[in-house]
């Protein structure tokens, strides 16, 4: 039976929670409100399978019925098994991220079920009660007995959780309900609004939000809707890595979440000329020497494992055509500067992770973005190098191109979550 602090078992939970794709983070902040639609997250985990091993031990809590007590088990292996370092104590750590996502993906359920053409029409209005939180906050009490109707904007941002612990919920009432329980529909409260400052700690800096009153960073929207008004969530599918001197539509917010890195890159690193490999030499000669940087062969792939510890598979199939098996080294376009490309992969000085969305497979892929620039020894201009890679293949650019170190250019590549940044600002 599905865990849905209720008393049925609740599909629509587990479907929601099921939706979802991992996304490695480095705090809370990095995803935000209706991005939690459509991004597991545990905050500071970045290795793809810390974070999938995390997320099986919270789904069988949601459709298994488990425990708070069954999941700190599972955590504890989860962490010795992956030596996850984490902040926080385990109580309470555990605490959050089980309960946050039981909860929130109960509510995104209710939501689920209340957008019902038909059920609306019986039970047009939502009820908000306050929960049994051992601390209650006094917005929330206030709020408890308000009758709206469903589709009153006042909704889009006060529908429960609405805080860390918070144990609020809205219901689905009719008219009669509304006259046996003695309630009144509207006014809606009024609404006052407040700048919190969020991300302190965070490694890639702090930020002000405008939050209602009574509610914490974070929460402020209605779990679930996001998913309710389209079945494609806001990525870009297939954005190309910009060239140098053009505006690309992913500047508007390809992958999810989309935020303006804080700060410029670390300055352009010096490179030595000889990585840049001989013009002329064949597919296969280029192909080799890149795989050499990793230790790997045609033959044999190597496992190379980033700067956050995450695993890249090396090997002869980046650069094959995944139809022919022929290999399109060449094509791509920066043959001579692949051990650029290497480099950037090796000692980024960023790394991003973000969502894009496949449109013909109906899914959602987490792709890594390591971004780098050299001063090559002999070149007028820094080179700037981006390897990127998913679970549906790799892309690349190396330029030498002036525009590329216009910051503007910049802030199209630097989009997602960021995860890893080298050094200080004077490296």
């Amino acid at each position: 039976m599905a865990v849905s602090h209720g008393s049925l078992p609740f599909k629509e939970q587990i479907d929601f929670f099921r939706g979802k794709t991992d996304l490695p983070t480095r705090a809370w902040t990095d995803v935000y409100t209706a991005e939690h639609d459509w991004a597991f997250v545990v905050a500071g985990a970045t290795k793809r399978d810390l974070l999938a091993d995390m997320r099986g031990a919270v789904e069988k809590s949601i459709a298994a019925g488990g425990t708070l007590e069954q999941f700190r088990t599972d955590f504890d292996r989860i962490v010795q098994q992956h030596g996850w370092q984490y902040n926080g104590g385990r109580g309470w750590r555990t605490q959050v991220i089980w309960e946050t996502n039981l909860r929130q993906s109960y509510n995104a359920g209710r939501e689920a079920q209340m957008a019902d053409p038909e059920l609306r029409k019986r039970r047009p209005y939502g009820l908000y009660r306050h929960g049994d939180s051992a601390h209650p906050r006094p917005q929330h009490l206030a709020w408890d007995g308000t009758v709206l109707p469903l589709d009153d904007p006042w909704w889009s941002s006060h529908s429960p959780q609405n805080g860390w612990g918070c144990k609020c919920k809205k219901y689905m009432v009719s008219e009669r309900d509304v006259e046996r329980q003695g309630l009144s529909v509207g006014p809606a409260p009024e609404v006052e609004y407040e700048d919190r400052t969020i991300g302190v700690t965070s490694p890639n800096g702090a930020r002000t939000v405008r939050v209602p009153k009574g509610i914490d960073p974070g929460f402020e929207y209605a779990p679930g809707q996001s998913r309710l008004s389209s079945a494609v969530p806001p990525l870009r599918a297939h954005d190309p890595l910009p060239e140098p001197g053009t505006r690309s539509s992913s500047a508007q917010g390809a992958g999810l979440p989309n935020r303006r890195p804080p700060g410029p890159l670390p300055k352009p690193r010096s490179a030595s000329a000889d990585r840049l490999l001989p013009s002329g030499q064949t597919d296969e000669q280029y192909m080799a020497r890149f795989l050499e940087e990793f230790g790997a062969t045609e033959a044999a792939p190597a496992v190379f494992r980033d700067k956050t510890g995450d695993a890249v598979v090396i090997g002869r199939e980046l650069f094959t055509n995944a139809k022919t098996g022929a290999l399109k080294v060449s094509k791509r376009g920066h043959a001579r500067e692949l051990l650029l490309l290497a480099d950037a992969l090796k000692e980024p000085d960023e790394i991003w992770v973000r969502l894009e969305w496949q449109y013909a497979q109906s899914k959602a892929v987490v792709r890594r973005r390591y971004i780098s620039r050299f001063q090559v020894e002999g070149e007028s201009v820094p080179a700037l190098a981006v390897f990127e890679v998913g679970s549906d293949g790799w892309a690349g650019i190396t330029t030498f191109a002036p525009d590329a170190g216009n910051p503007e250019y910049l802030e199209q590549l630097r989009l997602g979550v960021r995860i890893y940044r080298r050094g200080t600002l004077d490296d």
